[in-house]
């Protein structure tokens, strides 16, 4: 080697080298990282848009099992439960760190019970339990609610209670303690009143730390404490009435029955509660024995037009529209609300497809109706025409309309304006009125309407804006479905 090549070679090498190191580091730093995509996507869900968390998460899935258990996730709240349970029974064998894999299971008895595998689900949900470190832990008693919840719709009365009381025990973050406290008192106001007013009255115990993912789990607490609470403080018949009818709409048609059974037979609401209680039995299973009770009751009290309603009802659920009519013909004639009969009327015409005597009978509703309930029957008549295509611009939206007149801040009858406008051709109109309806607290009908009409006005950007909203709002809806049947006409 030359003098020269020996003095500046070593210092030349090492140059060389340290480029080298620097340049592959630089290189390294440059790519992309999977974990950096988890993240975002972390943030879109974590900010409710599944719709675009959903083809966030896709493509990382084969990389990283977390962004498996995230897809998996996104399919729970969208209702599609055998992708979601494959989803994260994929992501579990693959191997998660131990939050994740807790969280995973979370969503996967909610998956389950959802499907309607009961059991199955409780199985999933307790082994919550069996956690042995602090982020493990912090979904057991989320867990505990949701089994709770499970139990309640099941109707294990005391597997629901000793549910909810485990996880108020727990260390619940905040709005996971005030819906376990509202529910236990609601299952404990069917048979300990007073129990369920001290526990109203108690302040909700919360700790522990908020885990972002649990949110989308968290169900709506229902019926308002304050409200529940007013109702247990009634005097004890109109306690039991107005809790029986609050039970109905629960769903929980044992206790709501249970709650009419205690009315006094010398109360004045004795008779309706025989009433209720007959419907509440035929609504728990269909049978006949609450069929024929109605039956008993009317044959008994022929004047009584709110049980020959609710006959009619039945007979009209069961297709024997013959006994439908014959029981409607006769509360024509009996005292009552004359626009109540119109629509038992239009019900029992449209459950025959005589769309235009069901229209006629709400036009008659509406003639006689009392001024502060106009706008409840002129909603009424527009959802049929809606649902039913009949008329629908040249009679069901005037009756939007006038609904919308009578209740300019209602986010129900600013919705249905929307989509009658829309249909219409009316596209501007229908936006305006759509983004009104959410103003005043609309959900994933009144985004797609709007996102709808902003596509018929050409302005794409802000129909996939909106669109987006609708399926996210609401994603296991059928709203979420036509939205993202939308977004494939517009290219997204």
């Amino acid at each position: 080697m030359k003098p020269f090549l020996r003095k500046y070679f070593p210092p030349l090498l090492r140059l060389l080298l340290a480029l080298i190191t620097v340049g592959g580091a630089v290189w390294w730093l440059a790519q992309p990282d999977p974990r950096d995509a988890l993240r975002n996507a972390d943030r879109l869900f974590l900010a409710g848009r599944y719709h675009e968390a959903l083809f966030a998460y896709a493509p990382l899935v084969a990389d990283l099992p977390a962004a498996q258990m995230r897809l998996g996730m996104v399919y729970t709240l969208r209702g599609e439960r055998s992708l979601a349970e494959e989803a994260l029974r994929n992501a579990m064998r693959r191997g998660l760190a131990t939050g994740d894999y807790h969280l995973a299971l979370l969503y996967l008895g909610q998956a389950l019970a959802a499907d309607g595998r009961y059991e199955l689900a409780m199985q999933t949900w307790h082994l919550l339990e069996d956690c042995r470190s602090t982020e493990a832990c912090v979904y057991r008693a989320p867990g505990r609610v949701l089994a709770a919840d499970a139990a309640w719709r099941a109707g294990e009365i005391a597997r629901a209670e000793a549910g909810w009381r485990a996880a108020l025990d727990a260390a619940l973050p905040n709005a996971w303690a005030h819906y376990a406290q509202a529910r236990l008192a609601l299952l404990l106001a069917a048979d300990r009143p007073a129990a369920a007013l001290t526990l109203l009255a108690t302040p909700v115990q919360t700790g522990g730390s908020t885990q972002p993912f649990t949110a989308a789990l968290l169900p709506a607490e229902g019926q308002a404490p304050a409200q529940l609470a007013a109702i247990l403080a009634a005097p004890s018949d109109e306690r039991h009435q107005l809790l029986g009818q609050l039970y109905l709409a629960e769903g929980r048609y044992d206790l709501a029955e249970g709650q009419f059974a205690q009315i006094a037979p010398d109360s004045p609401h004795a008779h309706a509660a025989l009433v209720y209680a007959a419907y509440a039995n035929w609504r728990a299973d269909g049978s006949d024995a609450g069929r024929a009770r109605l039956e008993a009751l009317v044959a008994a009290s022929p004047q009584d037009a709110q049980a020959r309603m609710l006959l009619a009802l039945v007979y009209l659920s069961a297709a024997d529209a013959d006994a439908a009519y014959a029981q409607l013909e006769t509360v024509e004639h009996l005292a009552g609300e004359p626009a109540d009969r119109e629509i038992a009327w239009a019900s029992w015409h449209s459950a025959r497809r005589e769309y235009d005597q069901a229209s006629l009978a709400y036009d008659r509703a509406l003639v006689t109706a009392k001024a502060e309930r106009l706008g409840d029957y002129a909603l009424l008549a527009a959802r049929f025409h809606l649902a039913t295509n009949y008329e629908l611009c040249r009679i069901g939206w005037s009756m939007a309309e006038l609904a919308a007149r009578e209740r300019p801040t209602n986010a129900e009858t600013l919705t249905i304006v929307a989509a009658h406008r829309y249909r219409c051709g009316a596209f501007a109109d229908a936006a305006e009125a759509a983004r009104a309806a959410q103003r005043n607290g609309a959900g994933a009908e009144a985004a797609y309407y709007e996102g709808q009409a902003l596509a018929a006005l050409g302005e794409t950007a802000q129909a996939y804006q909106a669109l987006i909203r609708a399926a996210d709002v609401a994603p296991a809806s059928l709203w979420r479905q036509r939205a993202e049947e939308a977004l494939g006409y517009l290219g997204q």
